[in-house]
């Protein structure tokens, strides 16, 4: 299936010259029959022998319409662009052109029709001017068939031109992701809501749950027609038509976009490349409001310069919009940008992001990301994704652009054996980063053995905090580094696996110390802060803690580890002798008081030595 567009000025007779080729006439309004030019889109569409066949999206020519004229062409395969013999270049010939080349439209057939209203020598004029005017555009080469509706002239030939184009176009893929930018909305009496639209980059089929964008409506295909044709599934590069159950035509409007219930993405801002058109006198200013149209969507954005204070005819620039309403769009999509007031087209552009955020203006970091983007390299538009974020799942990178999973998860492949990229889990990022977050995991922990060799290592939040990095891939570094044994953990702590923590000669002076003052004081223990008002004590404590040879209680109660130990079996025996026990009992047992008995059982129910029932505790199941 192809899709192949009219272009050209006013009243040059592209409706007819669809007429003669298809026999279907694309006006399709009454004033359109009245004033004799087409004011929306008309469709028709052409059979060969091979079964192949095209749609034709017959556009309209006055400027008053050009609005019209773009959201036809925007997902064509070529183009048909017509000029009057008896007229000759005119003024929308030359922006219907540079609309086809923004849109990067690259075959086409140039018909110059109304032959029998002129002689043959102006005729040779207008076609000699017509090949200065293409030169160096997409249809510089192309056939140039003369056409006269009235007498037949040149239909055959342009139909077998046609044919011949078409076997050169590479059909549109199937990216799995399909879209349609609505450009009609109806209600068919007994049958409800039908749209139709040109299919870009994927495939829909009868009965599947589609979703309408922005609102998020969803409905289902109830009936689904190419060229009045009744289908079970529509290709990619079809002019379809979907009866959609399930949603009023209330709630659609042209512009709105149909996708797959799990796809589809709005944005308020995107980045951009805008190229503007030489011919045009207009610039485009910092922070002016422009008229954005991609497909059949028309949306009022401010345009924010972004590398530059003016964009001048035939420059490009690197531009961010921002709209007041949602905008469906991919990375690689084009777009027209013309002025609201006066209606002119003044250039058109490239999406490059449309997960941006506000940028500051001339930020060089940011120009660097869009300039790494603008040749829609794939390659490339990976590796700015992973390093502009960190990293990415692989599910979602460039989920929304005009590539297939297939050639991302491909090139993403090749990326690896490059060694520009990691795969760690599920997450995609770029190996220079990751190297340099392993390497920094590893320098810290090595400074804080330095700095503190009596502790076992770093705490795990502690290193969280020093790094630049999330804390999903911190995480992420930290289990890969164990797993290659460049570190191990203990409790909360991370350590060098040969890192041994010690203490001083002068703080295992102060261990011993503390360890003799406990001794001696068995049922009625000191606390940590009684300690901790002697110099030097508080390192030796968190060593000791760190190390298990302390145990530090609610109220802050140290223990011998061995002391503490002895309590604790002593608990259990008591319990398991005597039942289900009272702290009174227990304090008791151990001949302490409520002060500290208190303190021991809840430890012992932390550990899930004990388990409190209303006023007893029992054993718990680490018993």
């Amino acid at each position: 299936m192809f899709v192949i567009g009219t272009a050209g000025h006013v009243d040059h007779g592209k409706s007819s010259l669809v007429l003669a080729l298809t026999g279907i006439d694309p006006d399709r309004l009454p004033e359109e029959k009245q004033r004799e030019m087409t004011i929306d889109l008309g469709f028709a569409w052409l059979s060969f022998p091979d079964g192949t066949e095209a749609g034709i999206v017959d556009v309209p020519g006055h400027e008053r319409f050009v609005k019209n004229m773009i959201a036809g062409v925007g997902g064509i395969d070529a183009v048909i662009f017509v000029v009057a013999a008896d007229d000759g270049w005119m003024p929308q010939s030359e922006e219907h052109l540079e609309i086809l080349k923004l849109l990067n439209i690259k075959q086409g057939i140039v018909a110059i029709s109304k032959i029998d209203l002129v002689k043959e020598d102006w005729l040779s004029l207008v076609q000699e001017d017509l090949k200065e005017k293409l030169k160096g555009t997409f249809l510089e080469e192309a056939p140039m068939i003369q056409t006269s509706t009235t007498t037949k002239q040149g239909i055959d030939e342009l139909h077998s031109e046609i044919e011949k184009m078409i076997k050169k176009i590479q059909p549109q893929r199937d990216l799995g992701k399909p879209r349609i930018y609505i450009d009609r909305v109806f209600t068919i009496a007994g049958r409800g809501t039908v749209i139709t639209g040109t299919l870009i980059n994927g495939s829909f089929s009868l009965g599947e749950e589609v979703k309408i964008l922005p609102q998020e409506e969803t409905a289902r295909i109830r009936e689904l027609q190419s060229h009045k044709k009744q289908r079970e599934k529509s290709e990619p590069g079809t002019r379809v038509a979907l009866n959609l159950a399930g949603v009023e035509k209330t709630l659609i409007s042209r512009g709105d976009v149909v996708v797959k219930t799990d796809q589809g993405a709005t944005t308020t801002i995107l980045d951009a490349r805008v190229d503007l058109i030489s011919t045009q006198k207009f610039s485009l200013k910092h922070n002016s409001e422009i008229l954005f149209i991609l497909g059949t969507t028309e949306l009022l954005a401010k345009a924010i310069l972004l590398d530059k204070d003016i964009v001048k005819p035939g420059e490009s620039g690197f531009v961010q919009f921002r709209f007041s309403d949602p905008l469906v769009a991919r990375v690689g999509d084009h777009f027209i940008i013309r002025l609201p007031s006066p209606a002119i087209t003044i250039g058109g552009g490239i999406v490059l992001d449309i997960l941006a955020k506000r940028h500051k203006r001339k930020d060089k970091s940011i120009l660097n990301f869009l300039t790494q983007r603008e040749n829609l390299n794939l390659s490339d538009l990976i590796l700015s994704e992973s390093k502009r974020k960190d990293f990415v799942t692989g599910k979602e990178l460039l989920y929304e652009s005009n590539f297939s999973s297939e050639e991302i998860e491909s090139t993403l492949e090749e990326l690896k054996k490059e060694k520009k990229l990691v795969q760690i889990n599920g997450l995609v990022l770029a190996s220079d980063l990751w190297n340099d977050l392993l390497n920094q995991i590893l320098k810290l922990t090595h400074e804080e053995h330095k700095k503190y060799p009596f502790k076992i290592g770093i705490k795990a939040v502690d290193l969280l905090a020093k790094l630049g990095f999330k804390d999903t891939l911190v995480d992420k570094g930290v289990d890969h580094l164990i797993s290659d044994n460049k570190l191990k953990k203990k409790g909360v702590h991370l350590h060098l696996p040969d890192h041994l923590p010690q203490l001083t000669p002068e703080q295992q002076k102060i261990s011993k110390k503390i360890l003799d003052r406990l001794a001696k004081n068995l049922s009625s223990p000191p606390s940590k802060d009684e300690f901790l008002r002697e110099e030097g004590f508080a390192e030796v404590i968190s060593f000791m803690l760190q190390s298990e040879e302390l145990v530090e209680l609610k109220d802050g109660f140290l223990y011998r580890k061995k002391d503490f130990d002895k309590i604790k079996n002593g608990v259990v025996e008591f319990i398991r002798k005597n039942g289900p026990s009272t702290v009174s009992q227990i304090k008791d047992h151990l001949r302490t008081t409520r002060k500290y008995a208190v303190p021991i059982l809840e430890k012992l129910d932390q550990l899930e030595i004990t388990r409190r029932e209303v006023d007893k505790r029992i054993l718990g199941p680490k018993v």
